[in-house]
């Protein structure tokens, strides 16, 4: 199936702005996984505040027009399309689609394809907009869709590791068996997964949860299977024995921004990256404690954050895979209190790069331009382990190398500097960028 070829062909009324808007939203939810199928109810009120706040002068009301009328198009799936009532002109009755609480949303193939592949999904969503809309909107228009998750990162799912940290070996393990054998963490399989990984249960639940976090692999077709992600071939092609510095920068970068990741993004984010100073395990603690609830807005089980929370720091410690970048470092006092602050690792060009290209697709998953202040609020500066200023310093360099310019633009102003993307600055292409050129930075 062209997904792209379907999207391109749906028949817009000439100047109808109903379902270009549709569809971004829809794209939007997608991008978000949230539910397939949305409640007409709740795509009428969204579309409404967008078209109000952004083209207060058109007369947009008829929502469900573009509802039904998607159908026609090859993409779209309605709830009981077959029981509802249709004009003489083939359109859905409103009123009707209120009272039936009907749902809405992409065929289950055209959704899967575009949940499972979010570079194809950002590209559909740059031609809709860019084909549709003026572009002195865009920016609003992004702003405003996006404006509707600024607190989702708080919500995340804890990671179910146990409150383990992970191996070097488990991970290499994990995407070569993945490769192969899709069901490999399947309860069917318990048994031989023990075998394969020299682990018992609780242990492969650890194995499995980070290697989501990194997005290494992502769950499959069937509730059963898991496959690799376009990272984890990536890994598999450029490195598969995780032997080079880059890959376990591409891996935390990963992690980072992961929407299954919590409480690792939250690690760096409560730890200072001014001064450096240190901070004892029991002050971090709390910081990430008041910093992440639950999706009814309760905090975790203390205990349950502090096993976790544990076991990021050992990620860091002794002989585990992320220790020798020098992301963070540890020190116990004389109390025996363990103390942490964020580390000083040597950091590259291309690593900034492919921390620009996740932090757009996950963060500011359909824009092109940011300012200073968007990429510091969105937490970059400390997943990198640098201050804001140092990070600045790195973007005003780079601008000025012709190696860069594919990537992105960075414009110094007097009040604000400002970003801007080229669609060359996406993972796919930056974290080959970084495992196949980039150097060493072991400490």
């Amino acid at each position: 199936m062209d997904v792209t070829k379907l999207f391109n062909t749906i028949n817009v009324r000439k100047d109808n702005l109903y379902k270009p808007a549709l569809l971004l939203y829809a794209l939007k939810e997608c991008h978000l996984e949230k539910p397939r199928l949305i409640l007409f109810k709740t795509i009428e009120t969204e579309l409404k505040i967008i078209f109000t706040k952004l083209l207060p002068n058109e007369n947009y009301q008829n929502f469900h027009y573009a509802f039904g009328r998607l159908e026609n198009d090859g993409i779209w799936e309605i709830t009981k399309s077959h029981d509802l009532k249709r004009t003489t002109s083939g359109d859905l009755y409103k009123s009707e689609l209120i009272e039936k609480n009907i749902s809405g949303g992409f065929l289950e193939e055209i959704y899967q394809e575009l949940f499972f592949d979010k570079v194809l999904l950002t590209d559909i969503y740059d031609s809709i907009l860019n084909k549709y809309f003026d572009k002195n909107i865009h920016a609003d228009f992004l702003q405003l869709l996006e404006s509707k998750n600024n607190n989702r990162e708080k919500r995340m799912a804890l990671m179910n590791n146990q409150g383990e940290p992970v191996s070097h070996w488990w991970i290499q393990k994990g995407i070569k068996t993945i490769k192969t054998d899709r069901e490999i963490f399947s309860s069917p399989n318990m048994r031989r997964a023990r075998l394969e990984f020299i682990a018992g249960d609780n242990r492969l639940k650890t194995i499995k949860s980070w290697l989501l976090a990194a997005q290494l692999i992502k769950n499959g077709r069937t509730a059963r299977e898991v496959e690799l992600t376009d990272f984890g071939f990536s890994i598999l092609s450029n490195d598969a024995n995780l032997d080079k510095s880059s890959t376990w920068w591409a891996f935390h970068l990963a992690t980072c921004f992961s929407s299954v990741s919590e409480p690792y993004p939250n690690f760096f984010l409560q730890l200072d990256n001014l001064s450096k100073d240190w901070i004892s395990s029991k002050q971090l603690f709390l910081k990430i404690q008041n910093n992440l609830t639950t999706d009814n807005g309760d905090n975790y089980k203390e205990s349950t954050l502090e096993s976790l929370i544990s076991s990021v720091r050992r990620m860091f410690e002794n002989d585990r895979p992320l220790a020798d970048l020098g992301l963070i470092e540890t020190r116990t006092d004389e109390d025996k209190q363990i103390n942490i602050r964020l580390g000083s690792p040597k950091l590259t060009d291309p690593i900034i790069v492919h921390a620009l290209a996740l932090l757009r697709l996950h963060t500011y998953r359909m824009r092109s331009e940011l300012n200073f202040s968007e990429i510091t609020q969105a937490g970059l500066a400390h997943f990198l382990c640098t201050s804001p200023e140092e990070l600045r310093k790195h973007l005003t360099r780079m601008e000025q190398s012709n190696n860069w310019k594919n990537y992105f633009s960075y414009t110094k102003a007097v009040n604000l500097d400002s970003l801007s993307f080229t669609e060359h600055c996406n993972p796919r292409e930056t974290v080959l960028l970084l495992l196949q050129s980039g150097e060493d930075t072991w400490l």
